[in-house]
């Protein structure tokens, strides 16, 4: 069988070599990326030596004189380097005669005639070791016989969009944790229906399966539209892989399966599992499965649609099998090497990789159309990132055209909570939003079936936790449903999708049940990225810091005052956060937003809008709180109060009630000053905050002025005799000397006492460290220098033993 190894990349190349000699001789062999290891990509290394050296040089479809040129320039640099038995394998076409031809070449190394491989050699050693084969997919999916097969005029008359698609995508095809779950399940019940979220990979598994099937043995068909087309087709006694992509159709209307198709699939579906011949495969969104099966009897009685379901997910990819889609897109998509460097550059791909929104289908969009975008090549990297960072394109379809209202509403509820929400809690929130506009209430029964829908695509539901909500208590038996998203990226897409739809703005700030719903679209029409962001704009707005994070689409212009209500009409509103204990397994405690941070996300989206939003009253209401909260709150919490403090410090109608507050609290701090920094936090309260000065707090700055003098000086001394190594010292050497410029006595005093003490802990460091020097001298030389090489070879092996760098390498 002629396999077509043109759809093999470099680094696919290299593996097959590596698996043909291991399965040869029976060992583990080594591989290394072009240009590192000079000449080198398969090693066999045994007792400390290298005893075998393969190179790979893979140039499907050429002759021995198309290589020739690259043959001799390979031959001139790797001279008479080693020693040991030296391979040469390429996937060109060679005769006996080009092959003395390359071993005169390589005259200065061990290769011999027989260590020659070509093409031809490569497919006999695969008839020799089929294991092989079978480990390395992509040379059975783009053997001849195969595509042979795909080709055939009858096949292609059924099913030409699908031979037509396969043929197309064959060299991107990348196995993942599902794939051998899915042979699996089809060994056992000859049905496997594969589900999961748009883009995830659910056709190309299907394809990767249909095609092992096809080079079996299996005839390939192709049902395009209902079950009789796999009827019409059925051969008694004939192998038969039968593919029903998308199969529940790709809306989420519940009648979207034909007349009688329910019961007509359940029985095929049962006839299949009780023949050995037949193989049925198919696709399709969770979210309408699980709709099918609540709406369709007979679907929800089969044992096929439960006992052979693959859930894809990305769970499913490791890390590497991420990296060889990214890399195989790469490989064989146009990108100029300019491109390929931005990538490359600083191991950039890691991002791509490592991103929570990695998803095939962005991969694939964005290689795909990047030559069409207008976006220079040098910026390929930043393109890749922004696409799965906001992947509107493959949300918009879905959420836009194929949900139903009452699943949108839900959705639309459930992004602005954005973390685990209990279900009672959810379903006080979905009601409050839909009566805004005099909209039918959905029941808890009616919110059971929605959220059963859009399970395992769009949301995850977790059962029988145990929930502390600190307040009632907690007991064992007080178990609840919590809900949350499933894919991160749908929460960018919601906040995108609401800025270009205002009329729903407002329906959404008014049905605000809980805080964090109002905080969630703060944080949209503040653009920030993360939750977390929000309140360090506290302190980066103030000092004129610029925001870091990712800026995302602002709402549309002309809601903040409803969305300002929201904040305001919830700020002493529960919390509808849950969060894992930290103690007990399966156990949920509730999050509390504290009031500071709810008056701090009002002043903040206040301030952005000119300080125009809040009322005098609500501004009284917040500095009173706030003064509530300084005189009872832990002494080592009054400085959690700055943020709030600075900005209410620009309003000048509550600016006598804020200079009481700020008296309060530094009355409170300077009863505490027993360390440089306690200094710092005092003198802070009377210069940082911006707030008007009192005569108490004139006389209180410079009564702390005063202290501080004197503590400096003492504290010094006794800091001296108390630390006992130069990191201890420099500890508070440093804190005294950035107490001292605070209060602007840098020039004047001195830390003497630290200083000396720091200096004869360093002397007696460098003692200790001369003695160890000396003692070393005494020591072989040569026994330093195998130290220091056995160090460089673990690093050097470190380095050549992460394969997702040795992949993209490849690339260069």
């Amino acid at each position: 069988m002629a396999r077509n190894y043109s759809d093999l990349s470099p680094h696919d190349f290299e593996i097959l070599v590596r698996d043909l000699l291991q399965a040869s001789h029976g060992v583990r062999m080594e591989t290394f990326p072009p240009g590192r290891d000079g000449g080198v990509d398969v090693r066999l290394h045994r007792n400390g030596e290298e005893t075998l050296i393969a190179q790979c040089k893979h140039s499907p479809g050429r002759t021995f004189a198309q290589i020739k040129g690259q043959l001799e320039s390979e031959a001139k640099k790797i001279g008479d380097r080693f020693s040991c038995r030296y391979i040469l394998a390429t996937s060109a076409s060679l005769t006996r005669q080009n092959k003395q031809e390359i071993a005169a070449m390589f005259a200065g190394v061990r290769l011999g005639v027989d260590d020659i491989w070509g093409v031809d050699d490569l497919d006999n050693l695969l008839r020799l070791h089929p294991r092989v084969e079978v480990d390395n997919f992509k040379l059975w999916i783009t053997s001849s016989a195969v595509l042979g097969h795909l080709l055939h005029p009858d096949l292609y008359r059924r099913s030409s969009g699908l031979v037509d698609r396969i043929i197309k995508r064959r060299k991107l095809y990348v196995h993942s944790d599902a794939y051998p779950d899915s042979l699996r399940m089809l060994k056992e019940h000859h049905v496997c229906v594969i589900s999961g979220e748009p883009g995830i990979g659910k056709t190309t598994l299907a394809e990767t399966l249909l095609v092992k099937f096809l080079s079996d043995g299996w005839e390939v068909h192709s049902a395009s539209s209902d079950v009789a087309d796999i009827e019409k087709v059925w051969k008694p006694g004939v192998r038969q892989v039968f593919l029903y992509d998308d199969f529940l159709g790709q809306n989420s209307l519940l009648d979207n399966l034909n007349k009688n198709e329910d019961s007509r699939l359940a029985n095929l579906v049962e006839r299949i599992r009780d023949v050995d011949d037949k193989v049925l495969i198919m696709t399709t969104r969770e979210y309408i499965l699980q709709q099918a099966r609540q709406v369709h009897e007979r679907l929800q009685a089969s044992r096929a649609l439960t006992d052979g379901k693959v859930i894809l997910d990305l769970s499913h990819y490791t890390a590497k099998q991420k990296a060889k889609i990214f890399y195989n897109h790469i490989h064989f998509a146009e990108l100029s090497d300019v491109a390929r460097e931005s990538v490359l550059r600083e191991r950039r791909y890691m991002g791509v990789i490592q991103h929570a929104n990695f998803n095939p289908r962005i991969i694939e969009l964005v290689t795909k159309n990047f030559e069409s975008s207008g976006v220079e090549d040098e910026c390929f990297f930043e393109y890749v990132m922004n696409a799965l960072d906001d992947p509107r394109e493959l949300w918009e379809r879905i959420f836009e055209s194929q949900l139903s209202a009452a699943e949108r509403s839900l959705l639309l509820v459930l992004a602005t909570i954005r973390t685990r929400v209990e279900l009672r809690d959810l379903h006080r929130a979905l009601n409050a939003y839909e009566c805004v506009d005099g909209g039918q209430r959905t029941d808890l029964h009616r919110l059971r079936m929605l959220l059963k829908k859009l399970e395992g695509t769009f949301i995850q539901v977790s059962v029988d936790t145990a929930l502390d909500d600190q307040v009632n208590g907690f007991h064992p038996r007080n178990r609840a449903t919590l809900i949350q998203l499933a894919n991160p990226s749908f929460v960018d897409y919601v906040s995108s999708y609401l800025s270009t739809h205002p009329d729903e703005i407002n329906q959404m700030a008014q049905g605000c049940f809980f805080f964090e719903q109002a905080e969630t679209l703060a944080l949209w029409e503040l653009g920030e990225a993360s939750h977390s962001q929000i309140f360090r704009m506290a302190f980066d707005a103030f000092f004129g810091a610029a925001p870091q994070g990712r800026q995302l689409p602002r709402l549309a212009p002309g809601h903040q005052t409803v969305l300002m209500s929201a904040l305001t009409r919830l700020g002493s509103a529960e919390s509808c956060t849950w969060v894992n204990s930290p103690l007990y397994y399966r156990v949920a405690i509730r999050r509390e937003v504290s009031v500071r941070n709810r008056h701090l996300v009002m002043l903040i989206l206040d301030h952005k809008y000119g300080r125009s939003l809040l009322e005098e009253d609500s501004l009284a209401g917040i500095v009173q709180m706030l003064t509530e909260r300084i005189g009872q709150t832990d002494l080592g919490l009054v400085e959690r109060e700055f943020p709030l403090m600075r900005y209410l410090s620009r309003y000048e109608g509550v600016a006598d009630r804020l200079v009481a507050a700020r008296d309060l609290a530094a009355a409170r701090m300077l009863k505490v000053l027993e360390h440089p920094e306690h200094f710092q936090s005092a003198l802070s309260v009377f210069r940082d905050l911006g707030i008007n000065p009192s005569r108490w707090s004139e006389r209180s700055e410079a009564d702390l002025r005063q202290r501080f003098s004197s503590f400096a000086s003492e504290w010094d001394w006794a800091e001296a005799g108390r630390v006992n190594n130069v990191v201890e010292c420099e500890s508070s050497l440093s804190f005294l000397q950035e107490a001292l410029v605070d209060f602007e006595l840098h020039e004047s005093m001195e830390p003497l006492a630290l200083a000396d003490r720091l200096s004869m802990l360093q002397d007696e460091v460098a003692q200790d460290l001369d003695f160890g020097d000396e003692e070393l001298d005494e020591s072989d030389p040569g026994e330093r220098e195998r130290e220091e090489r056995d160090e460089e070879n673990v690093h050097s092996s470190e380095q050549r033993d992460d394969p997702i760098d040795d992949l993209f390498q490849t690339l260069i």
